[in-house]
């Protein structure tokens, strides 16, 4: 009788078995590359401009999380804490909000020296007409964007009823500046240390920072509204110290998934209008 198709055939190796095998299971590397992408959930804001479900479902300024919509902060909630654990830069092309027929992130990429980096870094070439709308009026032309993205993979952290909860915060875009505020207050954060009995500082590492975040309203101008995070120093600053050696262990798992370019960010429908682009970053 054959085996059914969902059978799994085992075969011993080694042992008795004296098989031809048995001498290549420790230096055997011929599966490298085949584990799944990571896929990451992602902070999501709802917007002015955003789906008008979300934003009955939801109400303007609240923050969720997606896939899965779970609210994270709403109006007066008090602030949630996020202990960062990995940071990574991400340039990215993005569709045109109204192409329905390409996903949102068309390429994405680590490499500073891109094409699509140098594009996302230049403020004259960041919006590219889709080739063939060219002769269109330019309200009817479709335009391919190209982002920089700054993204913090971290959890949850405390008594929130998501605690634990892994998810990247990305600012892009009109928050862009303030994830660059951000990094300048991670990297402040220091420690006291004894060094060959003379005491000195350095820095906390990232993966054990707390930071607490709520969400705020930006109107630099009158052409522009959106709401976007805002975060302030957590009290304590620091994760218990039974946390220490998972969260480093996790912080090194998410860096060499991003070494192997298999760290990917779910946020493909996170396009929303209004964060228009400045030329100040």
């Amino acid at each position: 009788m054959s085996k059914d198709r969902n059978e799994t055939d085992l075969t011993q190796v080694g042992g008795n078995a004296n098989s031809f095998l048995a001498g290549f299971v420790e230096q055997d590397t011929s599966m490298d590359g085949m584990e799944e992408y990571r896929i990451l959930p992602r902070f999501k804001v709802i917007q002015p401009t955003s789906d008008q479900t979300l934003k009955k479902t939801f109400g303007e300024g609240t923050a969720i999380i997606r896939p899965g919509d779970a609210v994270i902060w709403k109006d007066t909630d008090p602030p949630f804490k996020f202990v960062p654990q990995f940071f990574w830069v991400e340039f990215c092309k993005w569709a045109d909000l109204r192409d329905k027929e390409n996903r949102m992130i068309m390429e994405t990429t680590y490499d500073p020296l891109s094409d699509i980096a140098k594009k996302a870094k230049d403020y004259e070439a960041r919006h590219e007409v889709y080739p063939g709308m060219e002769s269109k009026p330019d309200k009817d032309q479709f335009k391919f964007r190209y982002v920089e993205h700054l993204r913090f993979c971290g959890i949850i952290y405390g008594d929130h009823e998501f605690a634990e909860t892994q998810v990247v915060l990305s600012f892009e875009r009109g928050e862009f500046n303030q994830g660059k505020n951000f990094i300048s207050a991670i990297k402040m954060r220091k420690q006291k240390i004894v060094v060959d009995e003379v005491e000195t500082s350095a820095p906390i590492p990232l993966w054990a920072q707390i930071w607490q975040f709520s969400v705020g309203f930006r109107e630099p101008d009158a052409n522009r509204k959106w709401y976007g995070f805002d975060f302030t120093s957590a009290n304590p600053s620091v994760i218990n110290a039974g946390d220490a050696d998972k969260f480093f262990e996790i912080h090194k798992a998410l860096k060499d998934l991003h070494e192997k370019n298999r760290l990917r960010v779910d946020d493909d429908d996170a396009g929303d209008a209004e964060v228009k682009d400045s030329k100040d970053f």
